[in-house]
Order: structure tokens, then sequence, then C-alpha cells
């Protein structure tokens, strides 16, 4: 993240000295003190936004030990993309097939689903978008 930020504050600095450079000479100097405030009030502001999210683990409707988290996440990141940060977990084209060891059973007809504030997606955690608030639940169950 913090490469990012200095990619970001490279280009910002990159722009204003080529903006510098083609500028009109004839009008009155900025404020060197202010030219630096703004630069550094536009550098903030495109830092990314976090979202704030609560995941819980389930198998059978119980908690799994020490799997519920509270986390924050980048604004516009996916589910999928925070479970992998979080958890151990096993994935194939977007859908998770085990979290923490806890494998889903095709012969028994348990399968991870989750919900999303109490109500089930119809997307797999590789296209859901986080949202700041949002209580996932994750259960290990049968169908």
């Amino acid at each position: 993240m913090k490469i990012k930020l200095k990619l970001k504050l490279g280009i910002i600095i990159a722009a204003s000295l080529a903006l510098v450079a083609c500028s009109d000479t004839s009008q009155a100097p900025v404020n060197e003190s202010s030219s630096v405030a703004s630069s550094e009030m536009t550098a903030s502001s495109s830092t990314a936004e976090t979202v704030s999210v609560s995941i819980q683990i389930q198998e059978e409707g119980e908690d799994l030990p020490d799997a519920n988290k509270e986390i924050k996440a980048e604004s516009g990141e996916t589910l999928l993309e925070a479970m992998e940060k979080t958890y151990d977990i096993t994935e194939k084209d977007g859908f998770i097939s085990a979290i923490e060891g806890h494998e889903q059973d095709d012969k028994a007809g348990k399968y991870w689903l989750y919900t999303v504030n109490g109500e089930q997606v119809a997307v797999g955690a590789a296209e859901y978008v986080l949202e700041d608030g949002d209580t996932i639940v994750w259960n290990l169950d049968g169908m």
C-alpha cells in the first residue's frame, strides 16, 4: 500500500512539475507554502478509502474458534480479495471451497455459502464488492 501511495505522490509531483514548466511566467508567483499545502491535500485525498467489515466463519451454524474477524478493506475490494488476505482459503473460479482447512464435501452435499447482512447473495465472492458495515457470514453446511 505504501508503494501505491508513493507512486501516486510521484505522479502528482511529476504532473505539477510539467504544469509549472508550461505555465505563463507573466503571472505573479504563488506562495510556496500554499503550494506545498495544496499538494499535500491532493496526496492525502488520493489515498484509498477503507470499509469496515465483519466476517464470521461457521460450520453447521456453529462459529469456528478464533475465525470471526473485524477487518478493514480497501474501498472497491471484493469479498474474495479480503478473504485471501485474511484467511487460509482454497478457491477456484471465484468460489471458495475451503476456509482455514475446513473443506466442502460434495458427497455429503456440504458447501461454503455466505450471506451479507442476513441476505443470501447470488454472486460468487470474486464478484461481491464489500460495503462499509457489511456483516459476512460463511457457513459450511448441507443443502
